[in-house]
């Protein structure tokens, strides 16, 4: 572990790790990169057993503090070791195969700094392969309003493209651990209910789409359906939204709950999938006109 700055920094970057060798060196590097400094990187790593903390280590930059656990404790609790460990007054995530352009945390942090109403900034964000070669780029609403409403069915924000204040986060309780994998879409409609979003129309940051991505390992598909379903039943209660934004997020809700029946029947539990597709029933017709309009494809957005 790398020695403290003595003086706590503006920003706590989180970053948590599970065997990301391949890839956690360059997002590492695109922080370090960065216009803005004061900064921190938390960096938890899940008990990983390839050679990521070595590579880490191997930079040895004073702001990067390592917290290696002794077991694998799941994505959620272990952001909320990183938010423990954090000192800063904003906090920026970045995940271990993700990067960020060198201005990112220089423009989030004046955006913050200048609209005290707001409690969470990002960006607009490129999707890459593997091989960092661009596969598209999204846009997305940008002022709190449009973004409020895009979140009621389709969350408009990508992890490692976000600022939020540190202090909103931790008088929420941190990271709800009652969601496996999508914590962060519970801590968006969490902080919707305290202040602003805004998105700057800038492209900040590259997801990277890749065969390892958390998206493709085998619980992850039934977990974040159930997380989604019941997600999107929550953000109908947000403010600002219109008719169109509601029965958007009903058509959401419809959806997930007959992927979540349909997962739930392959993985046995056979009462749950009754109960599900009973009280979805309604959404058929339009899960059959999107998988003739779609084909297979269409399930990949909602894994």
């Amino acid at each position: 572990m790398t020695n403290e700055q003595s003086a706590a920094p503006k920003v706590s970057v989180l970053m948590t790790c599970y065997n990301a060798a391949s890839t956690i060196e360059e997002s590492v590097r695109s922080a370090l990169a960065q216009t803005f400094t004061d900064f921190e990187l938390v960096l938890v790593d899940n008990c990983s057993t390839d050679e990521s903390i070595s590579i880490v280590q191997k930079l040895a930059d004073p702001r990067i503090r390592i917290v290696a656990l002794e077991k694998n404790h799941g994505r959620t609790p272990a952001l909320n070791i990183a938010l423990k460990n954090a000192r800063g007054q904003y906090i920026a995530i970045l995940d271990a195969d993700d990067t960020s352009t060198n201005d990112r945390f220089a423009l989030q942090v004046e955006c913050l700094d200048q609209k005290s109403e707001l409690v969470l900034v990002a960006s607009w964000y490129r999707n890459i392969d593997s091989s960092g070669k661009l596969i598209n780029e999204v846009k997305t609403p940008t002022t709190h309003l449009d973004v409020v409403r895009r979140l009621a069915s389709n969350c408009p924000f990508m992890n490692s493209a976000v600022m939020f204040r540190a202090e909103s986060i931790r008088s929420l309780g941190g990271y709800d651990e009652t969601f496996a994998y999508s914590q962060d879409l519970a801590l968006w409609l969490g902080l919707a209910t305290l202040g602003k979003f805004e998105i700057l129309p800038k492209f900040l940051t590259n997801i990277r789409l890749t065969s390892t991505s958390l998206t493709n390992i085998p619980s992850f598909g039934l977990a974040r359906t159930h997380d989604a379903y019941f997600l999107y039943k929550r953000a109908q209660g947000l403010d600002g939204l219109r008719i169109i934004d509601k029965l958007r997020g009903q058509r959401t809700i419809g959806l997930y709950g007959l992927l979540y029946a349909w997962r739930s029947l392959r993985a046995g539990n056979v009462v749950r999938a009754i109960g599900l597709t009973i009280t979805n029933f309604w959404a058929i017709p339009i899960a059959l006109f999107e998988l003739l309009r779609k084909g297979l494809k269409f399930f990949k957005p909602i894994k």
